[in-house]
C-alpha cells in the first residue's frame, strides 16, 4: 500500500509542476526538473520515497529509456530537409563550439580529460522540442529561420549522442556492466523513435496516446531519480564551475552559429537568433548528464551545475526569441 502510495505522490506532484509549467509558458521540460528536484530533495526524500527508493529509481531508468524514445519521435526529416544545407553547417558549429570551449576551459580548470570531453558533449546538445513549442506559438516553425532552427537542433542531438557514444567506447572500462546496458538501451531508444516518426508517422491514433501515457507515468521517474542525485548544496561549493558551464553553454552556442556567416548568407541578427533559438537543452542533454554521473564519470556537484544550466538556458531562451522577433518583425521569413 506504501508503493503506491509513493507511486501516485510522484506522478501527481509531477503532473502539477508540468501543468504550472505550461501554464507560465515555458517547456514542461522545465516542470518536470523542478518536480524531480522537489520529490528528490532530502527534504522530502525520506517522507516520499522511503522505503521504495530503490523502486523509484529503478524506474528512473525505464523512464531515461522512455524519454528518449520520445526525444527520438520529435526528430522529423522533412524539417530538416528544407533547411538541408545551412542546417548542417549552423549544426556542426553550433555544436562543436561549445564542445571545445568546454573541453579546453575545465581541462585549464584542472579536470580530467573524461569529465571534461563529458561536460563538453553536455554543451553541444539542443533541445528542438523546446524550440519547437516557442516555435509554434509565434507561429513562427515553417519559416526559413524556423526550419533552419528545427534542423539543426536534429543534427545536435544526433553529435552529442554520437560523441558520448565514442567517449564510451574509448573508455570502456570505465562503465559497468548495469550501466552500459542501461546506455545501449537509451541510445537505441532514441533512434527507434527516429525510426518510429520516420515509418510510422505521429499521426497514428495510438502514437499520441503512447505519448501521453509514457509522460504521465513513465518519464516523472526519470526526473525524480535525476532530483534524488541533485545536491543544491555542493552547487554552493563549486560556484566557478556552475558559472563557467553556464556562460560557456550560452556563449558557445550564439558564437558557433555567429561563425557560420559566411557559408549561410544569413545576416548577424538572424544568426544571432537562430544561436538563441539552439540554446534550449532537454531531454538528450539531461540524459547524458544522468548516465555519466551513474557511472562516475561525472561528481555530484558538475552533475548538479549540468542540471542547473540546462533548466536555466531553457527557462531563458524563449524570452530572447520573443523579444528578438517582436523587435524585428519578419526576420525569420
Amino acid at each position: 500500500m506504501h508503493l503506491v502510495i509513493t507511486l501516485a505522490i510522484c506522478v501527481l506532484v509531477s503532473y502539477l509542476f508540468t501543468a504550472l509549467a505550461k501554464r507560465l509558458r515555458i517547456s514542461s521540460v522545465v516542470g518536470l526538473i523542478i518536480a524531480g528536484i522537489v520529490i528528490g530533495s532530502s527534504a522530502l526524500r525520506d517522507l516520499v520515497l522511503e522505503p521504495n527508493t530503490g523502486f523509484v529509481m529503478g524506474l528512473g531508468d525505464a523512464g531515461l529509456i522512455s524519454l528518449m524514445f520520445l526525444a527520438g519521435m520529435e526528430i522529423s526529416w522533412r524539417k530538416f530537409c528544407k533547411e538541408e544545407r545551412d542546417a548542417a553547417i549552423v549544426s556542426v558549429s553550433a555544436a562543436m563550439t561549445p564542445f571545445l570551449m568546454g573541453l579546453v576551459a575545465f581541462l585549464a580548470l584542472g579536470f580530467p580529460l573524461l569529465v571534461s570531453l563529458t561536460i563538453g558533449i553536455c554543451m553541444s546538445i539542443t533541445a528542438e522540442a523546446t524550440t519547437a513549442e516557442v516555435l509554434l506559438e509565434l507561429k513562427k516553425i515553417k519559416t526559413r529561420l524556423g526550419s533552419l532552427m528545427m534542423g539543426s537542433g536534429i543534427i545536435d542531438d544526433i553529435i552529442g549522442m554520437g560523441l558520448f557514444v565514442l567517449v564510451g567506447y574509448c573508455f570502456t572500462e570505465s562503465f559497468m556492466t548495469r550501466e552500459l546496458i542501461l546506455l545501449v538501451g537509451a541510445i537505441l531508444a532514441f533512434f527507434s523513435g527516429i525510426a518510429a516518426h520516420k515509418f510510422i508517422g505521429r499521426e497514428k491514433h495510438v502514437i499520441p496516446h503512447l505519448e501521453r501515457f509514457l509522460l504521465l507515468f513513465a518519464i516523472p521517474f526519470f526526473f525524480i531519480a535525476m532530483g534524488i542525485h541533485f545536491s543544491l548544496e555542493s552547487l554552493s561549493l563549486s560556484l566557478l564551475p556552475l558559472s563557467v558551464i553556464i556562460v560557456i553553454a550560452i556563449v558557445g552556442k550564439i558564437f558557433g552559429v555567429l561563425l557560420t556567416k559566411p557559408l549561410t548568407g544569413l545576416g548577424l541578427k538572424q544568426l544571432y537568433l537562430v544561436g538563441w533559438g539552439m540554446n534550449s537543452r532537454g531531454a538528450v542533454g539531461l540524459a547524458i548528464a544522468f548516465v555519466a554521473f551513474k557511472v562516475g564519470l561525472l561528481n555530484i556537484s558538475i552533475y548538479s551545475a549540468l542540471i542547473v544550466m540546462i533548466l536555466f538556458t531553457t527557462i531563458t531562451f524563449p524570452f530572447f526569441i520573443r523579444r528578438i522577433t517582436k523587435n524585428n518583425p519578419g526576420i525569420m521569413e
